[in-house]
Parts: structure tokens; sequence; C-alpha cells
């Protein structure tokens, strides 16, 4: 039961990662509006925030998968348990924080936003399998 709810967990920081790096580029042009910068500033910080962001989750998606779920075989669900959060994130968000509403992208953001979806399984894979030892003992490969 532990090891669902920390599966859980561990699902939703990659579903909100995700999310929060959609929603600062869905929100250039909230962004550039408060803060009063010019479009190019906003993306240039966007993009470094994202970068950082990817980096320091990277490190604490590794850790906590290297805490809790180690040597799981059930580790791996999480490609898939991330999605449900995810959807649940950008369908809600609007909802409660309007911001957003009649926002048209550029299509090289929509293909950036549906790239990131699309890969993000992948990126999860290589998280679980860079934190999940490699067996060695013969007896824990033959059970």
């Amino acid at each position: 039961m532990k090891f669902f709810i920390k599966l859980n967990i561990l699902s939703a920081l990659y579903a909100i990662a995700l999310f929060i790096a959609i929603e600062l580029i869905i929100n250039v042009t909230h962004i550039s509006t408060l803060t009063g910068w010019d479009w190019d500033n906003v993306y240039i910080v966007i993009a470094a925030i994202n970068v950082i962001g990817l980096l320091l989750s990277t490190i604490l998606f590794i850790y906590l998968t290297k805490k809790w779920t180690i040597g799981r075989k059930y580790s791996y669900l999480s490609l898939l348990l991330w999605a449900p959060y995810f959807i649940l994130l950008f369908s809600y968000f609007p909802v409660v924080f309007p911001i957003n509403t009649g926002v048209t992208l550029f299509p090289r953001y929509s293909l950036l936003i549906y790239g990131s979806v699309i890969l993000y399984p992948v990126y999860i894979l290589f998280i679980n399998l860079y934190a999940s030892p490699l067996s060695t003992d013969y007896k824990e490969i033959r059970h």
C-alpha cells in the first residue's frame, strides 16, 4: 500500500513538472503584459526556467525513484500514471485560474507542446532505467 501511494505521488510530480513547463509557454502573452517585458525577453526567461526546472526535476525524480521504488518492476507504471494527473491539471487549472482563455499559440509552440507530451514517457523511462539497479545476483535474476 505504501508503494502504491509513493508511486502515485511520483507520477503526480511528473505531471506537475510537465504542466508547469507547458503553462509557462502558453501564458507568454500574459506574463509579458504583467511584467511589461518584450516577448523576446519573456521567451528567454521562460526557456531558462524550463531548462533549469528540467535539470532540477530530473535530479529530484532520480532521487525519489531510487529511494522509493528501488528494484521494483511496478515502478515502470509511472510511465502511464502521470497522464491522468496531467489531464486533470490541464483541464481544471483554466477553470480555477482562467488566465489563458482565448489564447492562440503560434504553430511552433503547439508543436513543441505536443512533442513534449509525446516524448515525456521516454524521459520517465530513462529516469526509471537510470534509477533502477542492474541485477547481477543469480538468485535475484532467477526469481
